[in-house]
């Protein structure tokens, strides 16, 4: 990344106070996350997933919950973040790790990498791309990567119709259109927000042979691909 992420600053919340937080700004948390482990179902017995911007832990939490067999490395550039990942996990000792990383660090040899609500603070899309064959070149054959994410259209109608639905959960959990407004003004700077089909095609010219979305609601959605066999 081109400059640090930090979860405190972002939400105006501590590490600890994130995952309820979260859950007031982003909707349908819990199903993306439940859609992302569901699709490392294929990764084997001693397997390794690489969580990417793992927060809080949540997702690499729930990956060792579903899948008792499978390790994972967490990494985050926010030590913070890293400190409760790992005290979240504590119960797994001996099949987690974690790492203070950015995205442009090589990757180890991996049967997975997920990311949830990270990849969008990448800002240039080469970079991006770029990610996304190094995700490829990392993985043995067979793996996938999963990224769960908010896709939004720079413009137009399907823009307008997945912002309104963003406002309307925001609202629901107190916080109205002109909070909603400052907040998304205040998380430019960090957030870029790319379209479904251009998340798609970056993940199609880094290598991967049939990118898909596995699952949406509005502006979240679930999208991914396999390297082949």
């Amino acid at each position: 990344m081109a400059a640090e992420h930090r979860v405190a600053g972002h939400l105006g919340v501590v590490a600890e106070d994130y995952d309820r937080a979260i859950r007031t700004f982003i909707p349908n948390y819990d199903r993306m996350v439940s859609t992302v482990v569901r699709w490392l179902d294929g990764v084997p017995a001693g397997g390794l997933v690489v969580d990417l911007g793992t927060g809080t832990g949540a997702l690499a939490a729930a990956i060792l919950d579903a899948l008792p067999a499978v390790r994972v490395e967490l990494v985050d550039v926010d030590p913070s973040m890293l400190e409760t990942a790992a005290a979240r996990c504590a119960a797994h000792d001996g099949r987690f790790d974690v790492r203070r990383g950015r995205f442009e660090d090589p990757l180890p040899r991996c049967h997975g990498v997920v990311a949830t609500l990270a990849l969008h603070h990448l800002a240039d899309r080469d970079e991006k791309r770029t990610l996304y064959r190094h995700i490829l070149e990392a993985l043995e054959p067979g793996g996938v990567v999963v990224v769960g994410d908010m896709l939004i259209h720079p413009e137009g109608p399907e823009r307008e119709g997945m912002l309104v639905d963003w406002y309307e959960h925001m609202a629901a959990h107190g916080i109205t259109r002109e909070e909603a407004e400052a907040h998304f003004a205040q998380w430019a700077e960090e957030d870029h927000y790319l379209s479904l089909p251009d998340e798609l095609a970056l993940m199609a010219d880094a290598g991967f042979p049939r990118p898909d979305c596995f699952w949406r609601d509005g502006g979240l959605a679930v999208y991914g691909g396999f390297k082949d066999v």
